[in-house]
């Protein structure tokens, strides 16, 4: 009878390490022009315990996001490639953005962050450590994916203020604005050029106002 209930025990554990490993996912959700709302909190939980969640782009562009079995026909009648789809399998994780549209994002004035960083904002902070190169040697750095954007558009910014060095991304339209308003920042696109926001505007300022005109 004992050798009996530790079997049942034993049993039961291991049907609920299966059942925890295939968990039914909740995924962020949204599709064509409402993804470019970034007002709109839509989530959707997934019906197949196999299912992953998924965003789609077209380069930088956010065309679907979602459980990976709701791709919409058309899309997922492209052919895909691993810029144009990111798939994961945690809850709520299809947050970044397109992996051909990264950028160094550093703050010459504090430490790194092994997260994202939009314009003037820390997410997913995991650890610091002292970062020394943003300032003068951002191409020693490495790129890191943004956040999935809201606008049509993804890019990477530099930014001098005072004796501070800002680099990241600006993935909204008012990050965008706000650096286009700013004499002292650079916008540019990752998807043109790698590690785009290395570059010194300060010694540089001539290639600063072609990229603006550029973006105007």
């Amino acid at each position: 009878m004992k050798d009996t209930a530790i079997l049942i025990t034993l049993a039961l554990v291991c049907l609920a390490g299966h059942a925890a490993g295939n968990s039914i996912l909740t995924c962020h959700s949204c599709e064509g022009a409402q993804c470019q709302r970034s007002s709109l909190h839509k989530e959707q939980k997934c019906v197949d315990s196999l299912d992953y969640c998924v965003t789609v782009f077209a380069e930088a562009e956010v065309l679907f996001k979602g459980c990976s079995l709701e791709i919409p026909n058309a899309l997922r009648a492209r052919s895909p490639d691993s810029h144009s789809i990111h798939k994961c399998n945690t809850d709520r994780c299809n947050t970044v953005g397109s992996a051909k549209h990264a950028c160094i994002q550093c703050d010459s004035s504090k430490v790194m962050a092994a997260g994202i960083m939009s314009l003037g904002t820390f997410l997913n902070l995991l650890y610091s450590v002292k970062d020394s190169n943003c300032d003068q040697n951002a191409a020693a750095l490495e790129a890191a994916r943004c956040a999935a954007p809201t606008a049509p558009n993804s890019y990477c910014y530099v930014k001098t203020s005072g004796s501070t060095t800002l680099r990241g991304c600006a993935t909204t339209e008012s990050d965008q604005q706000s650096c286009l308003g700013d004499a002292n920042c650079l916008l540019c696109s990752p998807g043109d050029i790698w590690n785009c926001n290395a570059v010194n505007i300060s010694a540089t300022t001539t290639l600063g106002n072609r990229f603006t005109r550029f973006l105007r």
